[in-house]
C-alpha cells in the first residue's frame, strides 16, 4: 500500500482520464444537492485536479478555494483553472490555515476514506464556514469498504492501493453534531439505481455505493 500523497502524485497525470464510477456517482450527488453556489465563497477540501472547483465556477461562485495534500494533483488543478481559483497545498490532517468563517459552502468529496476518523476534518470545515453556511460531503459507502473496496489505480502494470477506511452514517452524524452542524440530510446512493448511466457500478450490485450529506453550520 502507498500513502495517499505519494499515490495521488503518481496518479495525477492520468487521473482525469480514469473511468472512475465513484467520481461519476459523486458528480451526480453534488448536482442533486442543489447547493446555493451562485455568488458564494466555495471551499473544496481535498480538491484533487479541481473538478468540483470548476463545477462551482460554472454555477457562478464568487470565489473558489481548493486545499489538497498532493502537489501533483494541485498542478493539474492549476493547469485547468489558472488564476480563477486559490489553490493551496495542505496536509489535511493538520491545520488548514483558513480564516474563521471565511467560506459559505464547503465540499468534501471522496476524501474521507483516506482518514481513520471524519470528526477532525468535519470540525475544521465548520470553523471555516460562516454561520448558516453549507457543508456537502460525498463519501464511499461503508458497505463497499466492508467488502474490501477502496481507492486504487494501475501505473506501469502495477496496482497501487491507497489507505481506505469505512465511515458509516452514525460516525458522520456524531461528528456533525459535535461540530455544531444542524439540519443534516443524508442520501444513500445504491449502485443498482445508476448502472444504466454508470455501467461500472454493476460490480457493486445489491450494495449502497455512496453516502452523501448536506448540513448547515449552526
Amino acid at each position: 500500500m502507498i500513502n495517499a500523497r505519494e499515490g495521488y502524485d503518481l496518479w495525477a497525470p492520468a487521473y482525469d482520464g480514469f473511468d472512475n464510477p465513484m467520481i461519476a456517482l459523486a458528480n451526480r450527488a453534488i448536482d442533486a444537492a442543489a447547493l446555493p453556489v451562485s455568488g458564494k465563497r466555495f471551499l473544496d477540501i481535498g480538491c484533487g485536479t479541481g473538478r468540483n472547483l470548476a463545477w462551482a465556477l460554472s454555477k457562478g461562485a464568487a470565489h473558489v478555494t481548493g486545499l489538497d495534500g498532493s502537489p501533483g494533483m494541485l498542478g493539474q488543478a492549476r493547469a485547468k483553472l489558472g488564476p480563477d481559483a486559490t489553490l493551496t497545498e495542505r496536509d489535511l490532517s493538520g491545520d488548514w490555515g483558513l480564516a474563521p468563517a471565511s467560506h459559505d459552502i464547503a465540499c468534501i468529496s471522496l476524501v474521507l476514506e483516506h482518514f481513520p476518523k471524519v470528526a477532525p476534518l468535519i470540525a475544521q470545515a465548520a470553523a471555516a464556514l460562516a454561520p448558516g453556511g453549507t457543508l456537502f460531503v460525498a463519501e464511499m459507502h461503508a458497505d463497499l469498504a466492508r467488502g474490501g473496496t477502496g481507492a486504487h489505480f494501475e501505473k506501469d502494470g502495477k496496482r497501487h492501493a491507497l489507505p481506505s477506511h469505512g465511515h458509516d452514517r452514525a460516525e458522520f452524524d456524531a461528528a456533525l453534531k459535535a461540530a455544531g452542524f444542524v439540519d443534516a440530510v443524508f442520501v444513500d446512493w445504491r449502485a443498482d439505481d445508476h448502472v444504466a448511466a454508470i455501467p461500472k457500478l454493476a460490480k457493486h450490485a445489491g450494495k449502497s455505493a455512496l453516502l452523501s450529506l448536506t448540513a448547515k453550520r449552526g
